[in-house]
């Protein structure tokens, strides 16, 4: 190999490491997947599947409500890195609609993935019984009290607006997000410019330096 093949390839080593998420990110990104997979799977089968006010759906409930609180937490220091290291630069060949339309659906993610905790945050706030954290003790959400929202009454219209908007109108906006993600993540696979790569432990392709 002569010394301009070895500077070439280093060169592209270099900018495909630019280009691909920091290991705490790429290990983040996985696992809040996976535990928001569960969850919509622990909610659907508390509210679809389990008698209303059992005691199993209090015993998935007090898990679904731990499993959010693990996923908010965890979302909270995914921003915090997201922060102090920006996301790589995506491939140039990607049109900029497509680049828009990423970097879109990146902060409505974000937005859902705090949203989400906080509305079901509020719900057991507003309850009555104490809140669990994996056996611990949690807080209220301040401003937030057995029947009352931030000084006010909270009427059961409000309430069950509250976890209606929780259960339904968010979650469907996830899955749909998530299908949009995956799909263009697919495509992108196959169709290229390979995208996926940037996100897990896979071996850029050959392309990856354009």
């Amino acid at each position: 190999m002569t010394a301009a093949e070895l500077a070439s390839r280093e060169a592209t080593a270099v900018d495909s490491a630019n280009r691909r998420y920091g290991q705490v990110s790429i290990g983040l990104h996985w696992l809040i997947a996976a535990m928001v997979v569960v969850q919509l799977c622990l909610g659907w089968y508390m509210n679809e599947v389990l008698p209303d006010h059992s005691p199993a759906q209090a015993q998935i409930r007090t898990i679904h409500v731990s499993w959010g609180i693990t996923i908010f937490l965890l979302v909270l220091v995914r921003i915090g890195v997201r922060l102090t290291h920006p996301a790589p630069h995506l491939p140039p060949a990607m049109p900029l609609w497509e680049r828009i339309f990423a970097r879109t659906t990146h902060v409505v993610f974000y937005l859902l993935l705090l949203v989400l905790p906080l509305t079901g945050w509020v719900i057991v706030s507003l309850g009555r019984g104490p809140i669990h954290f994996w056996g611990l003790p949690w807080p209220r959400l301040p401003g937030v009290g057995p029947g009352t929202l931030f000084g006010y009454l909270a009427t059961r219209d409000l309430r069950e607006t509250i976890a209606h908007t929780h259960v339904f109108i968010l979650i469907w906006i996830a899955v749909v997000t998530v299908a949009v993600h995956v799909t263009g993540a697919l495509w992108h696979q196959f169709k290229g410019p390979a995208v996926l790569w940037r996100m897990t432990w896979l071996k850029p392709p050959a392309d990856a330096a354009g």
